[in-house]
């Protein structure tokens, strides 16, 4: 039921919202990055590892990372630019967007903020390991959904080439907040592009280890230890280093 929802609400068939009309965070990263977490809670089920997460605990971690870019989404009657201008604030919308979602749908309240608290782990300027959630379940999945929306779509075999539309969309908040270009923390598509491999390094990787209690490693096959999440992030990250090199 939350999938059709979450189609529909791309699709622009809510009448509150308009179609997702974002190039980078569309419904193909969505739905990557609900995958990862599919897999990655998964795994660690069957690891046996502690805590244990009941039906319903999954439940509402998948609602989570459902809704997490929701707020991208504009409301009816915003015609200026695209959701992208929302960049710097979609968790906060993304968590309002849903509260309203799941309250129609009589979610209670506790349910509710467990989802927000979800949600808000993805945002790049939140600590994880800071949010105060409520349970051992709460912070794991929290981990959980943050880990699956980084490499849900690091590993996106096409992220190499999406790169200039995730730059696009940046700059578009640029100019929502009236952020002169002088002052843009990437100037251009190509200091994007040179800056993703020390992105990965220097912050991604470090937030998957520490904030989120290297949960990554749970993506490996349980039989033959392979990680096909990490290997394709590999795979782009030498696939950039080329692009970067060309440029040179």
């Amino acid at each position: 039921a939350y999938m059709d929802a979450v189609d529909s609400l791309f699709n622009g068939h809510y009448p509150e919202y308009q179609a997702m009309d974002t190039a980078y965070h569309d419904i193909s990263h969505t739905l990557q990055a609900t995958l990862c977490l599919v897999e990655l809670i998964y795994h660690w089920h069957i690891s046996g590892a502690a805590p244990q997460l009941a039906s319903t605990d999954f439940s509402r971690g998948l609602v989570a990372i459902l809704f997490h870019d929701i707020g991208y989404l504009k409301k009816a009657g915003d015609c200026e630019g695209s959701g992208a201008k929302y960049t710097h604030l979609h968790e906060q919308r993304s968590c309002e967007f849903a509260r309203a979602l799941l309250e129609k749908r009589g979610w209670p309240a506790d349910d509710i903020t467990f989802a927000e608290n979800l949600i808000s782990a993805t945002g790049p300027r939140v600590d994880v390991s800071r949010i105060a959630f409520r349970s051992d379940i709460e912070r794991l999945l929290g981990q959980a959904v943050c880990t699956a929306d980084y490499i849900g779509q690091i590993s996106d075999p096409h992220y190499p080439d999406r790169l200039e539309s995730l730059f696009g969309e940046f700059v578009e908040s640029y100019h929502h907040q009236q952020i002169p270009p002088e002052d843009w923390p990437f100037k251009s598509y190509e200091t994007l592009l040179r800056g993703t491999p020390a992105f990965w390094d220097k912050f991604v990787r470090p937030k998957l280890d520490d904030e989120c209690g290297g949960l990554w490693r749970y993506l490996e096959h349980p039989v033959t230890g392979d990680n096909p999440y990490m290997a394709s992030v590999e795979r782009n990250l030498a696939a950039i280093r080329q692009r970067i090199a060309a440029l040179d």
